[in-house]
């Protein structure tokens, strides 16, 4: 039971940091409509790519969860 508990504990973890890339990466969006540079492009593309990330970490732990 204990071992659950700490994977659902990893499993909300992961999605409070998808949650905030969520947040950030929507702001960037709003703010490159007046920032065009090529940073703010690397910048958002590196978010998305951590966002996609944990996304598909999530996934992996909610799959090990219900093993």
């Amino acid at each position: 039971m204990r071992i659950t508990k700490r994977r659902s504990k990893k499993v909300k973890k992961l999605e409070e940091q998808h949650a905030y890339l969520d947040r950030k990466v929507k702001e960037l969006t709003k703010d490159r409509l007046k920032d065009r540079s090529s940073e703010s492009k690397t910048i958002l593309i590196r978010l998305k790519k951590t966002k996609l990330a944990l996304k598909d970490a999530i996934a992996k732990a909610k799959v090990t969860l219900t093993k």
